[in-house]
């Protein structure tokens, strides 16, 4: 088993414990992921990985969520991300860029505990080239890549660490039926849980049904932030994306197993809610259905 925060997980077949927090969690930094090469891209990680360690707050396990981009199939048999310089890298200059992150976070550890997680976006994959099938392919790699790190992490000897994936899934940048097989494939490889940190565009702030952008329904947003091995950190930048995602949760638990709930929220400095508030705004929409991460942009 592995301990996440307030939230305990097997990697074959997930088991939830969602505890009430009362008190809001001080926010740790998440990073949009640049380098003009593979070697300064590791660098970058090394020192992130450094800086979270330092600067971590309490003894709990919090994410370190490092996002590399858009989603790519970069050729025939290559995956990967293009980041946000516009620079295409394969999965295993990432994993090489995730291992410096796992050694920066040990040489340079405090307290706590961390949970290093490989980001990436559902950013215009169709237009990029990419069927369904190939967004399927990028979950399962991803969550390959995730797995690796973990045997990274403990053949080091890294006892506190461990490893996950995630993606910044919007409406607006792709269709349902694309994006949720990023989900489907992550499920498939079986290893990493798979944390949405995107949004719920157009979707209802309001009521228990209804349309979001791009042709997805709010049981699309249901799925790719809660289907097999996926768990939601939405971002919370206004009031208005802690009503979208208040629908969500509860037409997923109206309407099919029940027992969803927020790992945490993604915020972010400089647009709209502080972090604090991020997280408060949604929490007080979901009965304490919140648990302790949160994750910001820039913090």
């Amino acid at each position: 088993m592995r301990l996440l925060a307030c939230t305990v997980v097997a990697a074959a077949g997930v088991l939830v414990s969602a505890a009430v927090v009362a008190a809001t969690p001080n926010p740790v930094t998440a990073w949009y992921m640049y380098g003009g090469s593979p070697s300064e891209l590791r660098s970058n990680a090394y020192a992130h990985g450094c800086d979270f360690a330092q600067g971590q707050p309490g003894t709990n396990m919090r994410v370190l969520l490092l996002d590399f981009g858009a989603a790519r199939k970069l050729d025939s048999s290559t995956w990967g991300a293009v980041d946000f310089s516009n620079t295409r890298f394969s999965n295993a200059d990432i994993l090489a860029a995730l291992e410096r992150a796992a050694d920066g976070y040990h040489n340079c550890h405090v307290r706590g505990s961390v949970d290093i997680v490989y980001g990436n976006s559902n950013f215009h994959l169709s237009s990029s080239g990419m069927a369904a099938t190939d967004a399927w392919w990028a979950g399962y790699h991803q969550s390959r890549r995730s797995e690796n790190l973990a045997d990274y992490q403990a053949s080091n000897g890294y006892s506190s660490q461990t490893s996950d994936a995630a993606s910044d899934m919007e409406p607006s940048w792709e269709s349902a039926a694309v994006t949720k097989q990023l989900v489907s494939g992550d499920q498939a490889q079986g290893w990493a849980l798979y944390y949405d940190f995107g949004s719920a565009d157009g979707c209802p702030q309001s009521g228990s049904a209804g349309g979001c952008n791009n042709g997805w329904h709010i049981s699309d947003v249901g799925y790719v932030s809660y289907a097999g091995l996926a768990l939601p950190l939405p971002e919370i930048y206004y009031t208005a994306n802690a009503n979208q995602w208040t629908v969500v949760r509860k037409w997923w638990n109206a309407n099919t197993h029940g027992g969803y709930f927020f790992l945490g929220v993604t915020a972010s400095t400089g647009v709209g809610l502080t972090p604090a508030s991020s997280w408060t705004a949604l929490s007080s929409l979901n009965n304490g259905l919140v648990e302790s991460e949160l994750a910001c942009f820039g913090c």
